[in-house]
C-alpha cells in the first residue's frame, strides 16, 4: 500500500523530477459512501449521511477535477480545523453542558473533515501531501525547491484513515450509547461488513474462500475492539465512576471494590480544593451516606413518606430529595431559622462541576453560598446535589456549626441490617475481641427487613457502650500485626467479603475497614451508615488550602449515638426510629494509610497548575457579561478567518480542462522558469512554435537530452536516462555560461533572435 516513483506532473509548488512517495492506496469504489450511510443510520441522520456519501463518491461519475497545490490542500485542512473550533464555540453557548455533548460533537468529525476529503477526491492527483499538516514542512520544501535541491514529496491517501474515523464516530451514536445495557446488533454487524469489504479489496486479485473467512474473522475482532473502545470512552466521560479513587457521582448507591482481585487505582488528579476560613479544621468532607449493603454495593434507601419523615410542603423536588431554601443569588439554606446566626466552621470548596453532581460539605452544614445551580437539594442521607448547573466551575462557601442538626434524618431499623451470610463471621469476630452480643430486643438480620416487630424493638445502646465498642474495634484494626492497610485486593469471595477480610486476609483499604466497622457495629445494635467523601491530607501552596485528589477519596462510618428506639406506628405499619441521639463520624482505617499512596508522576505539577488555571478561567468567564463578550469576539474572528481561508482556497485551485498538450504543459509548468531564463537570451518563443522545436533551435548542440527528457515527461514515458530534467537544465545553463565566455563558438545555437 506504499508506492514510490518518479513524479512526472507538476503543480505550482512541486518541483520537476522530484521523487514522490505515496502512502496508502485509495479504498474501493463506494466503500466511503457506504460508511457515511452507516454513520447516518447509527445517528438517525440519514439525510446527512446520504449527502456526504453522494459528495464523496460523486467523483466516480463526474469528470470534474482540480489541480490543487500544496497551499490548496493546506487551506482545506485549515478550513476543517476552523469548522471544528467554531462548532466547539457554538457548543459552549449551550446551557447545562454535559460530557456526552462533547462526545456528540466528536461524532461529527467525519463531516468536519469533508473539505479536506473532497479536495482529495476531486484533485487531479490522488492523495494529500504530507506537508499539508505542517507549516514548517511546507516552508522547508519551498526553500529547497527555490534553492534547486531535490525534494522528496510524500503524500497520503486519506481514504482508509477516514473510513476508520467514520466507523468510530458511528459507534458514538448508537442510541446515544444506551445500547451498552442491551447491545444493539446494528453496530457490530455494520463494522463487520465494512471491514470485511475493506480487507477483501486490499488486493486486486480474486481471493479464495479461506481468505474471505480470515478477512471476516479479522473484521469481527476489530469490530469487537472498536466496540470495547467506545464503551470505555462512554464509561470515562459520560457515566462517571464511583468507589475509592474516583469521583462519587451518585446519591443512590456507591460501588466498592470489595471481593475483587486487583490493585486499586487511585487518581492523582485534583478533584476539589478546600480553603478553610474559620473554626477547627475538619478531618473529612462528606459526599454521601448509604444505609443498605448489597454485595459490593451500598445503597441509600429513601425515607418513609407515610410517617413523620415527610418532606415539608413546597420543598419536595424529586424522589428522596427536597430543595434547600433559596436565600439570595446562588445561596441556599437547610434551616431558615439559622440564617442570621454566626457559624463556628466556615470554608470554601472550589472545583470543576457538572449537572447533578454531589457537593462536598462539612458535618452539620446549614448554609451554601456561591452554588451556581438553579436548585440545591438534599436527600434523607444528607447527600447534597446540584440541579441545573449554570457554569462549569464553582467557588462556594459552606458554613456549619456543631449546634446545628444534621441534614440527614434519624436512623430507622434499616440502619441495623447486614447480609445474612455475614452474620456468623461478624459474631465470631466480636466474641474473639471480647464483646458480648446484645441480648435484649429483636434484630433485623435475617432478610434485610425494615420491620423488627411490634412489641420488641432493637436494643438501646448507651454512649458508654458505644465508646467501648469503638475502642475495641479501633484497637484491633490499628494493630499492625493483625490488620494491614493495602491497595492490593486479594479477596475472592463476593458473597461474604467482610467475613473473609476479618478472618482470612486481614488486609484491605478504607472500604474494607469502613464496611467491616459498619456491619460489626450494626451487629452490636449501633445504628450506622456507610459514608464516602474526602480526607484532608495534602496542604496546598495557598493559605489554609487543602488539595483533594482522587487518592484522597475515603470511606468511613456515621454512627448514631445516645438515641432511644421508638415504634412510630402508622396504622398496621410498624417502623422503629431511633430518636434523641446524634450522628458521630467513626473512622477506623489505620492512620498510616495516608503514607501508602502512589508517588506522583513528574508532570503532575504542570497538570495541577493547568487544572487550577481552568477553574480560574471558568470563574472569570462566568462573571456577568464576560463570557458573552469573549465568545462573540471569538466567533467573529472565526467567521472572518473562515471567509479568508475559503477565499484563499478559491484563489489557489485550478481546474483541469481539455486544452492542447502544449498549453497543458505550459500550465503544468515543466519548463516555465527555464523558458523565462532562455527567453531573456534568445527572445520569446513564438506562440505557434512547440516547446520542443524551440528548445532544439535555442540550446547548445550537446544538450539535446533536455528535449528528450521533456518529451518523455509530457507523454508520460519512463525516463531511460539516469539524469533528471533538473540536472539537464543545470547542464544547459552551465554550457551557456561557458559559451558566453568564448564568443564565436561555431557549434553553439541560440545566437539568432526570433
Amino acid at each position: 500500500m506504499v508506492e514510490v516513483g518518479l513524479y512526472r506532473g507538476r503543480s505550482n509548488d512541486t518541483m520537476r523530477g522530484e521523487l514522490e512517495r505515496k502512502i496508502l492506496s485509495a479504498p474501493p469504489r463506494l466503500l466511503l459512501g457506504a460508511a457515511f450511510l452507516f454513520w447516518g443510520g447509527m445517528h438517525d441522520q440519514a439525510v446527512a449521511g446520504l449527502i456526504a456519501a453522494a459528495l464523496v463518491e460523486g467523483r466516480h461519475w463526474v469528470n470534474l477535477r482540480w489541480d490543487f497545490t500544496d497551499k490548496s490542500f493546506a487551506r482545506s485542512w485549515q478550513l476543517s480545523v476552523i469548522i471544528l473550533i467554531l462548532s466547539a464555540l457554538v457548543l459552549l453557548q449551550k446551557d447545562n453542558l454535559k460530557a456526552n455533548d462533547f462526545l456528540n460533537l466528536l461524532s461529527w468529525l467525519p463531516f468536519m473533515m469533508l473539505p479536506l476529503i473532497l479536495s482529495q477526491q476531486y484533485a487531479r492527483k490522488g492523495g494529500v501531501p504530507m506537508v499539508t499538516f505542517s507549516f514548517i514542512a511546507r516552508r522547508k520544501a519551498a526553500a529547497d525547491r527555490k534553492a534547486g535541491r531535490l525534494v522528496e514529496a510524500s503524500s497520503i491517501h486519506l481514504g482508509y484513515p477516514v473510513l476508520f474515523l467514520i466507523i468510530i464516530a458511528a459507534g458514538m451514536g448508537v442510541g446515544s450509547l444506551k445500547w451498552i445495557e442491551t447491545i444493539d446488533p446494528r453496530y457490530p454487524v455494520g463494522v463487520v461488513i465494512l471491514l470485511g469489504w475493506m480487507i477483501f479489496t486490499l488486493d486486486d486479485r480474486r481471493v479464495r474462500l479461506r481468505a474471505w473467512v480470515i478477512a471476516y474473522l479479522i473484521s469481527i475482532g476489530l469490530s469487537v475492539l472498536m466496540l470495547w473502545g467506545v464503551v470505555k470512552v462512554y464509561d470515562h466521560f459520560v457515566r462517571g465512576y464511583t468507589g475509592s479513587g474516583g469521583r462519587v457521582s451518585s446519591s443512590q448507591q456507591t460501588q466498592t471494590a470489595l471481593g475483587r482481585i486487583r490493585e486499586l487505582q487511585l487518581s492523582q488528579n485534583i478533584e476539589w480544593r478546600y480553603f478553610h476560613e474559620n473554626g477547627p479544621v475538619p478531618d473529612l468532607l462528606k459526599l454521601g451516606s448509604y444505609n443498605e449493603p448489597l454485595g459490593d454495593v451500598w445503597q441509600a434507601r429513601t425515607r418513609i413518606l407515610e410517617l413523620a419523615e415527610q418532606i415539608p410542603s413546597g420543598r419536595k423536588f424529586t424522589g428522596d430529595f427536597e430543595t434547600l431554601l433559596p436565600a439570595g443569588e446562588n445561596t441556599f439554606l437547610f434551616e431558615d431559622e439559622n440564617s442570621k446566626r454566626d457559624y463556628g466552621i466556615e470554608g470554601r470548596i472550589q472545583g470543576l462541576i457538572e449537572d447533578e453532581e454531589l457537593v462536598p460539605h462539612l458535618s452539620r452544614t446549614n448554609r451554601f453560598e456561591g452554588i451556581p445551580s438553579e436548585i440545591l437539594a438534599v436527600n434523607s442521607m444528607g447527600s447534597v446535589k446540584m440541579i441545573g448547573v449554570i457554569q462549569g466551575a464553582m467557588d462556594a462557601r459552606i458554613q456549619a456549626d456543631t449546634e446545628i442538626e444534621e441534614m440527614q434524618l434519624d436512623p430507622t431499623d434499616l440502619d441495623l441490617t447486614y447480609p445474612n451470610a455475614e452474620e456468623k463471621g461478624l459474631e465470631d469476630f466480636l466474641k474473639k475481641i471480647g464483646l458480648s452480643l446484645p441480648e435484649v430486643g429483636s434484630h433485623p438480620t435475617r432478610a434485610l427487613a425494615r420491620k423488627v416487630g411490634r412489641e420488641a424493638g432493637p436494643p438501646n445502646i448507651s454512649v458508654e457502650k458505644f465508646r467501648e465498642i469503638e475502642a475495641k474495634l479501633a484497637l484491633i484494626f490499628s494493630d499492625i500485626d493483625k490488620f494491614e492497610y493495602s491497595l492490593f485486593l486479594a479477596g475472592t469471595d463476593r458473597n461474604t467479603p467482610i467475613t473473609e477480610f476479618l478472618e482470612i486476609d486481614r488486609k484491605g483499604h478504607c472500604e474494607y475497614f469502613a464496611g467491616a466497622t459498619a456491619m460489626l457495629m450494626r451487629r452490636m445494635g449501633v445504628p450506622c451508615r456507610y459514608a464516602v467523601g474526602y480526607s484532608l491530607q495534602e496542604r496546598g501552596i495557598k493559605k489554609q488550602e487543602w488539595i483533594l485528589r482522587g487518592q484522597h477519596a475515603h470511606a468511613w462510618v456515621e454512627a448514631y449515638v445516645g438515641g432511644t428506639w421508638v415504634n412510630e406506628r402508622n396504622g398496621d405499619v410498624d417502623v422503629w426510629r431511633c430518636r434523641g441521639g446524634e450522628w458521630v463520624d467513626v473512622d477506623l482505617t489505620p492512620p498510616d494509610w495516608v503514607n501508602i499512596q502512589k508517588s506522583q508522576p513528574w508532570y503532575q505539577g504542570w497538570y495541577d497548575w493547568f487544572q487550577g488555571f481552568r477553574i480560574s478561567l471558568e470563574l472569570r468567564l462566568n462573571q456577568p457579561g464576560v463570557f458573552d463578550r469573549v465568545l462573540n469576539m471569538l466567533v467573529l474572528v472565526g467567521v472572518l478567518l473562515l471567509i479568508f481561508v475559503i477565499y484563499r482556497l478559491i484563489l489557489t485551485r485550478r481546474r483541469v480542462n481539455s486544452d492542447t498538450w502544449e498549453k497543458s504543459v505550459g500550465k503544468a509548468g515543466l519548463l516555465d522558469e527555464f523558458e523565462k531564463w532562455l527567453s531573456k537570451r534568445v527572445g520569446a518563443r513564438p506562440r505557434s512554435m512547440p516547446m520542443a522545436t524551440w528548445l532544439r533551435r535555442s540550446i547548445p548542440v550537446d544538450c539535446d537530452e533536455l528535449v528528450l527528457l521533456y518529451e518523455r515527461a509530457v507523454f508520460g514515458l519512463n525516463a531511460e536516462s539516469g539524469r533528471s530534467l533538473d540536472d539537464s537544465i543545470q547542464i544547459v545553463k552551465l554550457l551557456w555560461k561557458e559559451q558566453e565566455k568564448t564568443p564565436g563558438t561555431k557549434d553553439a545555437r541560440g545566437v539568432v533572435k526570433f
